[in-house]
């Protein structure tokens, strides 16, 4: 694969995840503004994933059969356009519907790409290496998306950083036409599949289910996490944008370590297994249960520096297992159906991750607060978010029973041969 066009795709992963993440940045702004309750912000973070997962294994199942060159050109001009179009939102449901649509655009580039880079290289080690550096933008994107929207927001306001954050997608969605059309001839059996027969070959392997549903944990946990971040760090004596900048400079810095850093120590360890595959997810188990303990100490932390601290290893820890744990999801999807098998995964994990996880943690803080379990609001939010930290945990722990799985012969001599 030219360097060039992962470098542009890794570029647009990076405008993908600012855009998701300014909404976190400026929560306690929205939070004022609209008047809101936790549960209510919580909806804030979910709106995006209503669009996201509804349409990933669309976009999947379309990915496998037309110009998927067309597909993601297509969604990043929609989910920019749409970004602007945010800044016109007056109320919490005006902007929920804009969220939602942002979410259809985003839903195009994240199931594709994955099974779009297995296409262009070969080799499973050559794939978790060009994941390791697609998935930087997430954290560089997603920091971005923390400072810029914590010191636009506090320059100018909320509803400039979402214009600002549209433009650049508009402009580099034409650049999909220099990249030269896909080369890919795909069994007839399975690029034949319909889609719920699809769906049926995928959940039909059980080391994906469990590769699955630790990723909807896992994903639960950032999300949660993501949504309220500012908000705890307040409560430790700290100014929304001061939090918004140091986190996300963390941010930054140990995705670049962990991504990269990750990606070739999973190689070098899966490259001494028979199975390259199950090497990758025993990689993802461990820094996963590593990077537990951490978290858990960042929210009972009374100090900045000891929650900065324990998020900069936790985060190092998280990131590591990015592009392996992407790496086994398309190198064991059904021949011809990588697409749509990350659409099937979006769609698990944004609907019992990312959706739920934000809603479920202002809930429970609601709850703690009314109930008087914990003194304070700022103490009841510290409390729920260790729903988080349990989350993490079990998905490390599903992580490891995939690795421990059966692969069959398929399985075994694709890490072999690819």
């Amino acid at each position: 694969m030219p360097w060039g066009v992962l470098l542009f795709l890794t570029l647009i992963n990076l405008l993908n995840f600012f855009d998701r993440y300014i909404v976190h940045a400026v929560e306690p702004i929205l939070k004022s503004e609209f008047v809101l309750t936790n549960k209510e912000s919580g909806l804030l973070g979910a709106a995006f994933v209503l669009g996201y997962f509804l349409f990933s294994p669309i976009f999947g199942f379309l990915g496998d059969r037309i110009d998927r060159r067309i597909l993601m050109a297509a969604g990043l001009f929609a989910w920019s356009l749409f970004t602007a179009l945010t800044a016109l939102s007056h109320t919490l449901y005006t902007f929920i519907a804009a969220r939602a649509l942002v979410g259809i655009g985003e839903a195009s580039f994240g199931a594709i790409v994955p099974g779009y880079l297995k296409g262009r290289v070969a080799g499973t080690l050559a794939l978790n290496n060009a994941l390791a550096l697609f998935y930087v933008a997430i954290p560089v994107g997603s920091a971005l998306g923390f400072i810029a929207g914590g010191q636009i927001a506090m320059q100018w306001g909320w509803r400039p950083l979402f214009l600002f954050a549209a433009l650049p997608g508009i402009v580099l969605a034409f650049g999909f036409l220099r990249i030269a059309p896909e080369s890919r001839s795909l069994p007839k059996k399975e690029a034949g599949a319909g889609f719920i027969e699809g769906w049926r070959r995928i959940l039909a392997r059980p080391e994906l289910r469990l590769i699955i549903s630790g990723y909807v944990l896992n994903t639960f946990a950032l999300n949660g996490i993501a949504m309220f971040v500012v908000r705890h760090g307040t409560s430790l004596g700290m100014s929304e944008s001061e939090v918004a900048s140091r986190f996300g400079v963390i941010l930054a810095t140990t995705g670049l370590i962990g991504a990269l850093g990750g990606g070739r120590l999973a190689s070098l360890l899966a490259a001494r297994m028979t199975n390259q595959v199950r090497g990758l997810l025993l990689f993802v188990s461990i820094t996963t249960l590593l990077g537990a303990p951490f978290l858990f100490l960042a929210f009972l932390a009374t100090s900045p520096l000891i929650f900065f601290a324990s998020c900069f290893i936790a985060q190092i820890a998280l990131f590591a297992g990015v592009a392996p744990l992407n790496s086994a999801l398309v190198e064991r999807a059904p021949q011809g159906l990588e697409t749509l098998t990350q659409g099937v995964t979006i769609f698990m994990i944004q609907l019992f991750g990312a959706a739920i996880a934000p809603i479920t943690i202002g809930w429970v803080a609601d709850m703690l607060t009314t109930e008087g379990i914990a003194g304070s609001s700022e103490q009841a939010l510290a409390y729920a978010l260790q729903v988080a930290t349990a989350a993490m945990v079990l998905s490390g722990v599903l992580w490891w029973l995939a690795s421990r799985s059966n692969m069959g012969e398929e399985g075994s001599a694709a890490s072999i041969t690819r």
